[in-house]
This record gives C-alpha cells, structure tokens and sequence, in this order.
C-alpha cells in the first residue's frame, strides 16, 4: 500500500476542496498545505496547481509525513503544535461520511510512530514552542502582571498553562463556549473575562498575545498608536493570516510569526544533534512501515481498487 502514498506540499493559504468521498487528508497550518492520497487521486483534484507542488511518493511520502509530524520541518524545529493540527484535521476527517481506510490506516501509523520519536528523541527541543517563545519574550520584559490572551484555540489553552503561574491573564474571544470551557478546564488560573465586544479595553493591557488568524485587520495603526503610550509593552501576534497591519515592529515590541521563527532559528543550533538522532529513527520506522504494509495489504491492493 504505502507505494502508492502521495503527499504533496503547496504553500500555506492554498485553497484545496475537501472531496466528500473521503479521497484525500488535507492539512493546513500558517506554514503549508499537505494533501495525502494515493495513487494519482491527488493529481487529479489538485489540477492547475501542479506548478507549485512538493510531490513525495510512497516511502519518502511517509517519512515526509513522519517529519512534518514532529516538527522537523517547522521553522521553529521541533515544535509540537503541528501534532495537535494534525489531529485536529484528522478529526475532522473522521466526521466525513466517507472515508478511505488506506488513509486512516496511514494516520494511524503515523500517530504511533511519531509518538515514538518525540519521546525517544525530541522531549526537550519540543518544548520550544510557538506559546514557549513567546513567555520568552514576556518574561524578558516583566515577571509578573496582566496578560490578554486573545483567542480560545489551542495557542491561547498553551498560553495559559505557560502564564498563569505568574502572571494575571485575561482571555477575550469570539466563541463563548471555548471560553466557557478554559474557565471550567482551568480554575486555578483565575482567568478574567474581557467581553469580546469590548475590544477597545485592549489597549489598556501592557502584554497582548493574540493567536487569532483571519482575513481582516483586528490590530490598525491607530490601535497600537494609543497602545504603545506607555512603557513596557509587549504584542505577540501568534495568528495566521495575520491580523495586524502596523509599521510597528519587533523594535517597539510588537512581534508576528516571522520575528518568532527568527527569534527560534537562533535556538535551533543547539538542537541538531538530539535532531540528527530522530532523522536516523525515522528512517528505521519508515522501513518497519513499509514492511508492515505489505504484510497487511495483498500485493496490488492501491490498483485494484481503481479497477
């Protein structure tokens, strides 16, 4: 089976239609859009974009996947907020009325697999995250204080269990029920409420992490204007697409997603030798994959199917 996989990688923000028949797994993040099928299914849903494709077949396929998964391709290496997407979207997939069991049988393995090579291997360099670098950059700049987290996904919970031992945080969202359930997930943090509609309360807050990604401008000029009055602030825009659209910049404190990429390239070095040792066991699986395929599917299973 694993000799027809074909993982193809196009640019983040890449609109790819969901089949309803569950042909294809689609993964987006800030960074890319993956596309899992097989054979030449893939091809023929991506049409057009074949010019900006990343194509990778059967073992290579899988191995690409099994980096994706932990965080060796991430510009921040390591990271473990790609598990959680993948999953995520692998729900999603799942809640599809049809759905394809070679695909399933894929993730599956995946999950396991990558399990296997962040505990052996990337415990500590995962930690560095998205959420981790930017308690960096709050800690550099307070102990302690108010923080407004913006947002109820996984970033913001990540954001809070980084935070709220030592700061006061505040959480503002759209979605009331997310709200509802970070309050009731954790209530030793003491989380504050800033009504969504009340975002020109914003401004007052000294430490803003927002991890909301969308296609309008939330943070303008004049916003971060009256925001940057006062000393000692810091804006962290963890969001993809990104929301603000200022001239301010790292230099006055506010960061987006490439001041923390950069910001983690400069950690990565310290990293590459626990990462070469993943790289060495990734290969070793995807050969125990490819074998335990064979072994679970009759030979020529992928083409049968297209009969």
């Amino acid at each position: 089976m694993i000799s027809g996989l074909k993982v193809i990688n196009l640019p983040s923000g890449t609109v790819v239609d969901h089949p309803k028949n569950g042909e294809l797994f689609i993964l987006k993040t800030c960074q890319r859009t993956l596309v899992l099928g097989f054979n030449f299914v893939p091809f023929h849903h991506l049409g057009e974009m074949i010019d900006s494709m990343e194509t990778h077949v059967g073992e290579n396929a899988y191995s690409y996947l099994l980096e994706t998964i932990c965080g060796l391709k991430s510009k921040l290496l390591g990271e473990n907020e790609i598990t959680s997407q993948f999953k995520k979207s692998y729900s999603e997939y799942l809640g599809l009325s049809v759905k394809n069991s070679q695909v399933m049988s894929v993730l599956e393995k995946l999950f396991k697999d990558a399990k296997e090579i962040r505990t052996s291997f990337l415990r500590e360099i995962g930690q560095q995250t998205y959420a981790g670098i930017a308690r960096k950059l709050l800690t550099e700049k307070a102990v302690s204080g108010k923080v407004l987290i913006v947002g109820s996904g996984q970033l913001a919970e990540d954001l809070i269990k980084l935070l709220s031992r030592k700061y006061t945080i505040y959480l503002s969202a759209r979605n009331d029920i997310k709200v509802k359930e970070l309050l009731e997930k954790y209530p030793e943090s003491n989380i504050q409420i800033v009504k969504w509609n009340d975002q020109l309360s914003w401004k007052e807050f000294p430490f803003i992490m927002n991890t909301i990604g969308a296609d309008k401008i939330i943070y303008d000029g004049d916003f971060f204007t009256n925001w940057t009055k006062k000393d000692n602030r810091l804006f962290v825009d963890l969001g993809s697409p990104c929301v603000v659209e200022t001239s301010y910049s790292a230099k006055q404190s506010v960061y987006r997603l490439d001041d923390i990429f950069e910001y983690g390239e400069a950690l990565n070095h310290k990293k590459q030798q626990k990462v070469l040792k993943a790289h060495a066991a990734i290969e070793t699986l995807v050969q125990k994959r490819k074998n335990s395929f064979a072994l679970s599917f009759p030979f020529g299973w992928e083409e049968l199917q297209f009969v």
